[in-house]
């Protein structure tokens, strides 16, 4: 009894790949490979979206380097703690300031059509908070 259940399922196996194979042959290719066109304008668009983030990035490198230097030259001139005190808050609200620019640059590009339809795949990271030094 198991010969003849292997048997049948062997036959129904056998009979099925005859059956199918033709047709597969056949019809379309399961997968199709984008032409290249595709994948230049993807890439590119990759790209476009990649080079608009490092702009974004290096925008508020720049402003936090500002802040920073800023911080020190009044640090160096500060007679007195209020002087300090004084100084630090600016170095706080020109962080803060940098980084609530940076989130609202990266919110208007995702939801420009190069953020939409990023082909990258990548997710940009926003830094929130201030950075209390």
């Amino acid at each position: 009894m198991n010969v003849m259940r292997r048997s049948v399922g062997v036959a129904v196996a056998v009979a099925s790949l005859a059956l199918s194979t033709p047709a597969l042959a056949s019809g379309r290719p399961v997968s199709r490979v984008p032409t290249t066109v595709a994948i230049t304008r993807s890439a590119h668009h990759a790209k476009t979206y990649r080079d608009a983030m490092a702009a974004i990035d290096a925008d508020f490198a720049r402003s936090v380097a500002m802040a920073t230097k800023s911080l020190h030259v009044r640090m160096t001139h500060a007679k007195s703690a209020a002087d300090r005190i004084d100084a630090r808050n600016r170095y706080r609200m020109a962080i803060v300031k940098a980084t609530q620019h940076r989130e609202v640059e990266v919110e208007l590009l995702d939801q420009s059509p190069l953020g939409k339809n990023n082909a990258d795949g990548s997710t940009p990271t926003t830094t929130s908070g201030s950075g209390d030094n």
